[in-house]
This record gives C-alpha cells, sequence and structure tokens, in this order.
C-alpha cells in the first residue's frame, strides 16, 4: 500500500496536464491579481446575492418555481463543486507523500499527514461556512461566503486578526465585568424584582448595560442596583472607546494594502506606463512634466507615507510599497505595458538594487537611474543601465555655460562663489580646469579647508553674524555671484543683500530643495538653475528620443 501511494504520488507530480489544471484552479480561487478571477468573483458574488434575495422576498411573496429549482439545486451545485474544489487545491497530497517517503514514514503517518492536511480546511471557519453553503436550508450563510470573493473585506479580516491579542484581552474584561455585574445584581435584586426571575436575567441585563444599548426590560429597583448600573454604563463606554481604538488602529494599517491593490489594478488597465521608484522632488517633477504631456501613463512606488499621501494629493497613481521589494516587482509586471522604469532614490545601493530587481524579472526593461555619486557609475553600467543621470553634472553644465557666456561679455567681472556645497563643488573645479579665476566664500569652517585641499586658494570663511560680511559683498558688485550655500535661506539673503547696494553684477542661484524658485526671484536672483526641474526634462527628453526612434 505504501508504495502504491508513493508510485502514484510521483506520477501526479510528473502529470504536467494535472499539474497545469490544478494551479488554473489554485489562481482562480485564491490569486486576486489574475483577470479570469475577478470575473469569477463577480459571478459568485452575484450568485450569493441572488440566492439570499430569493431567500428573502419567499417569506412574503410568491417565487416562481423555476426561480426556486435554480436557487435550490443550481446555485446548490455550483456551491458543491467550488467546495470540493477548494478541498481538491488546500495541499498536494503528492509533495505530502513524496516528503514523507523521503524520510522513510510509516504508512500510518503518511495517511494521517494527508488527511490532516485536507482538515485544516474542512474544520477551519471558512471551511465550515463553505460546507454548510452547500445546503439549501442554511442559505442565509452563504452571506459570509463574500469573505471569499471581497478582497477589501479579506484585507480587513486580517487586519483584525493581528489584533488577536487586544480583542483576547478585551473579551476577558468583557465577560470578567458583565459577570460580575450581574452577580451583585442577581445577589441584591433576586427576590425584590420582579423583572429578574433567574442568574440569565442578570446576565442579560449585566451585558445591555454595559453595552451602553439599555432596552429597558430589567431595570435596577434598589439603590444599590442603580449604583452598579452606574458603574456599569461608564464601563462600558470605557470598552467601547477601546474597541473603537483598535478597530481604527487595524485598518489604518490596512488601508494602504487596498490603495494599493487599486492602483495595481489601474496599472494593469494603463497603456505606456513609466514607472517612477521614489516620489522625492526629482520624481514629483519628472510626474509632473510627464501629465503635462499626456504621452505616458505615470505610476508612481512610494513608501514614505507622507510622500505618498502628496503623490495622491496631486492626482497620481501610486503604489504603496518599497520599489525594491521582489513583491511589488511581481505584480507590476503582470501586463506588458510598462515603457520604462525609473529609480530616482537619493541612495544609490536602493537604485542599484531596484535595477537589479527589475531586470532579473525582464532583461529587456528600459530602466533609468539617478546616480548621486559619480564613482559608483561603473557598478551602474555593469548592470546595463539603460540611462544614467547625475543631476548634479546636468545642472552645473548649464550653469557653466551661461557663467562663461556671461565672462565673455564682461571681460572685468570674476566668478564668486558663496557656498562650498554638494550642490557646487563640480562646478567649481570645471572653472578651474577651464583656467577661469575663481573665489569662495563659505560660513562653514570645514566647507573652507575642503576648497583650499582642493587647490582653490581663494577660499575665505565668511561670518553673516558679524557686520563686516557686509563690506565683503560690497567688494563683489561688479561680479557674477553664484548662490549655493547650504542653508537655502542665505541664498536668499545674499541677493536681497547684493540688490540693495548697488549691485551691478549678475546673482545666479544653484537650488536642489522644494523652495519655490519664485522666492529666489523675489529675493533678486537674475537666473535660477533648479537642480531636479533641469534633470527631469533631461529624463523625459532622453526616454521621448528613445521612444521616437522605436
Amino acid at each position: 500500500m505504501k508504495n502504491f501511494l508513493i508510485k502514484k504520488s510521483i506520477n501526479l507530480k510528473n502529470n504536467k496536464s494535472y499539474q497545469k489544471k490544478k494551479q488554473f484552479i489554485r489562481s482562480l480561487l485564491e490569486n486576486r491579481e489574475t483577470s479570469y478571477t475577478k470575473y469569477f468573483d463577480s459571478f459568485m458574488i452575484v450568485l450569493i446575492l441572488f440566492s439570499v434575495v430569493v431567500l428573502v422576498l419567499n417569506k412574503t411573496y410568491f417565487i416562481p418555481s423555476w426561480i426556486l429549482f435554480i436557487d435550490i439545486f443550481l446555485v446548490s451545485s455550483i456551491f458543491l463543486l467550488e467546495y470540493l474544489l477548494r478541498f481538491w487545491i488546500v495541499s498536494d497530497t503528492h509533495l505530502v507523500i513524496e516528503e514523507h517517503a523521503k524520510r522513510e514514514s510509516s504508512l500510518i503517518l503518511i495517511l494521517w499527514s494527508v488527511v490532516n492536511k485536507k482538515f485544516q480546511y474542512v474544520f477551519s471557519i471558512t471551511g465550515m461556512i463553505d460546507l454548510l453553503a452547500i445546503f439549501p436550508k442554511f442559505r442565509i450563510v452563504r452571506l459570509l461566503k463574500l469573505y471569499h470573493y471581497l478582497y477589501g473585506a479579506k484585507t480587513l479580516l486580517k487586519a483584525l486578526s493581528k489584533k488577536e491579542f487586544e480583542f483576547k484581552f478585551l473579551g476577558y474584561i468583557l465577560v470578567t465585568v458583565v459577570f460580575s455585574f450581574a452577580s451583585v445584581l442577581y445577589v441584591v435584586e433576586y427576590g425584590i424584582n420582579q423583572n429578574i426571575t433567574s442568574f440569565l436575567d442578570a446576565l442579560y441585563w449585566a451585558l445591555v448595560t454595559v453595552s451602553t444599548v439599555g432596552y429597558g426590560d430589567i431595570s435596577p429597583v434598589t439603590d444599590m442596583g442603580k449604583m452598579v448600573s452606574m458603574v456599569g454604563i461608564i464601563f462600558g463606554i470605557a470598552m467601547i472607546s477601546f474597541v473603537t481604538s483598535v478597530m481604527v488602529s487595524a485598518f489604518a494599517e490596512r488601508f494602504d494594502e487596498l490603495r494599493t491593490h487599486s492602483s495595481i489594478n489601474s496599472l494593469y488597465s494603463m497603456d505606456r506606463v513609466v514607472i517612477i521608484n521614489g516620489y522625492g522632488y526629482l520624481g514629483s517633477r519628472i510626474a509632473y512634466y510627464i501629465k503635462e504631456e499626456k504621452r505616458y501613463n505615470c505610476v508612481i512606488i512610494e513608501e514614505d507615507k507622507e510622500k505618498n499621501a502628496y503623490a495622491q494629493a496631486h492626482g497620481q497613481t501610486v503604489i504603496y510599497g518599497d520599489g525594491c521589494s521582489t513583491e511589488v516587482m511581481k505584480k507590476i509586471y503582470r501586463r506588458d505595458n510598462i515603457v520604462a522604469m525609473l529609480t530616482l532614490k537619493s541612495s544609490d545601493i536602493e537604485n542599484i538594487y531596484f535595477i537589479l530587481n527589475a531586470k532579473s524579472y525582464n532583461t529587456k526593461s528600459l530602466v533609468f537611474s539617478r546616480i548621486s555619486h559619480s564613482h559608483l557609475l561603473s557598478q551602474y553600467n555593469s548592470i546595463k543601465t539603460d540611462l544614467v543621470i547625475d543631476p548634479y553634472s546636468i545642472i552645473h553644465k548649464r550653469a557653466f555655460a551661461y557663467a562663461k557666456h556671461y565672462l565673455m561679455a564682461h571681460r572685468h567681472a570674476k566668478v564668486v562663489l558663496f557656498g562650498y556645497s554638494v550642490k557646487s563643488r563640480h562646478l567649481a573645479t570645471r572653472f578651474k580646469e577651464h583656467g577661469i579665476e575663481i573665489k569662495i566664500y563659505d560660513n562653514i569652517k570645514d566647507e573652507v579647508e575642503c576648497a583650499k585641499i582642493a587647490g582653490f586658494n581663494e577660499a575665505e570663511f565668511i561670518n553673516f553674524e558679524e557686520s563686516r560680511h557686509l563690506e565683503t559683498l560690497a567688494l563683489e558688485k561688479n561680479n557674477l555671484i553664484i548662490c549655493s550655500m547650504h542653508d537655502e535661506a542665505l541664498n536668499h539673503y545674499l541677493a536681497i543683500s547684493l540688490k540693495v547696494n548697488e549691485f551691478n553684477g549678475k546673482i545666479m542661484a544653484l537650488t536642489d530643495t522644494k523652495q519655490t524658485n519664485r522666492q529666489l526671484e523675489l529675493a533678486g536672483a537674475d537666473v535660477i538653475f533648479d537642480l531636479y526641474d533641469e534633470s527631469a526634462k533631461a529624463f523625459i527628453e532622453k526616454l521621448n528620443e528613445i521612444e521616437d526612434k522605436v
């Protein structure tokens, strides 16, 4: 017998037709993301509602016999078939037998393991509901089967199940409080209150009172009973508040999952999708331009709740989750409708991992990435990143071109850089490489030292807390001033201070924050190079260029 079972299990494992059919049924009943599952779920929901409506109307109205026949026999047969299919797919019997065969288990243990796997479903709550729903007598139970087909309901029930400890604690308190109040009232008013003839009446009163329902059919008549009732009401209010807070907390944790599910479904119905991993300032600018251009549909992947909410507020389709997650990547690649994927995290490690993840699902994926540290370019190239854009490189290139043109037109002007920060270092180096004299000021002594180490001897510390800095600004009134201080407020201050003191040169501002350019313009900046705005345009230009070639 044992050898027979092992042989049969091997045959089932190698039977491709059997495995394919079982996989299809499993996907149909359990995988919410396949297109045919949605139709099946809708069909089953219609059957359940039809059956319940017939049951209700049959109590007061005449229902034609053919409708009752459909409800009692046809619908019940479909539920029976579904139950048998769920019983079938709940476990892979051949795998259980194979596993025990490797351990050389006894026949009894093998049979017990096979039966145990199946019985876990049969005696589970959902299994018993599915079984009862087959019988016409229990048709009202079919409403509970909606759990299988309504993704939102299933998600919220899962959320509540995660609060198991809280609900167990609540149940313990509820039983203790109800039993205690019932006991006190029974002792105090039995024989006095004609409405309390048994301990069950006292339990009923205690539960109604603690739940603050208060039907009024049983009321205390003694002073002690009334005091017990008042304390019970107070306990009830406190318990309701506790239950409400637990449920709100559980549902709030799952709402993001529901939104993500909705966004993924939207993604499946879109054409020419551009995935953006990370909704920082650069991501928001690219998403804005894509929406304005209307050539592509944009879908955001963002795990930060604040950024997620910000993207939704701007009408973006957002998948809440980590772009580096294989689960997220698996879901978004259900359809061949993705034009390109842009990973725009400030961390190069996260960007590289995202690219590897995307390429592992589709080696032909068109993936663009932002790079924060140029020395890691070889790592990006080694994993076949289709385009790597350094936002600082773009802004420095354009700022340098503007400065060079300005210096040619104004021979006596010099370049004065305020702020030797990450957003201006490469620009300063480019000036140096082209033999253009540059003077540097910074209010951070460490940055001044870095500038001197890099070969900028004319790097000076400036203290904006002292009035002497105004004399320094007056000396530079005929030059090209580049504002790139680490503190954005100082850039605004510099522009204002220069403009109010007979400034004759030009003020250029480099910005990489969410500060609006309008503020810099009002402060007096003549030309503004927005780090992320320029990069966003570069990303889209390159994407359009590749698409036009295709």
